[in-house]
């Protein structure tokens, strides 16, 4: 329980040092508010990453990782699909989502 608790807040400080500040989840997940959701969506897709998609409000809830290799390729993923979909800076982003 303790690992899954501390792996539940590796996940949401991950998302917060790409921009994507979550704004609810839990040990297992993290809900991720943001107007770009689907496009976040269909490039975390084509990397291998799956997520789920809301609708209303725009969001994305990401899982945890399964092993160490799987939370190197979801850094570098979404390090790649922030970039390339947000072309913001990451310090804007997170001050947007708050």
């Amino acid at each position: 329980r303790t690992r899954l608790i501390a792996s539940g807040e590796r996940l949401g400080a991950l998302l917060h040092r790409q921009g994507l500040a979550p704004q609810g989840g839990c040990a297992l997940f993290q809900w991720v508010p943001s107007p770009q959701a689907r496009d976040l969506h269909q490039a975390l897709a084509r990397q291998g990453i799956l997520t789920r998609l809301f609708e209303d409000p725009a969001s994305l809830r990401l899982g945890l990782p399964g092993t160490e290799a799987d939370w190197m390729r979801l850094e570098a993923a979404l390090a790649q699909v922030v970039a390339e979909v947000l072309p913001q800076p990451a310090a804007n982003l997170a001050e947007a989502a708050a």
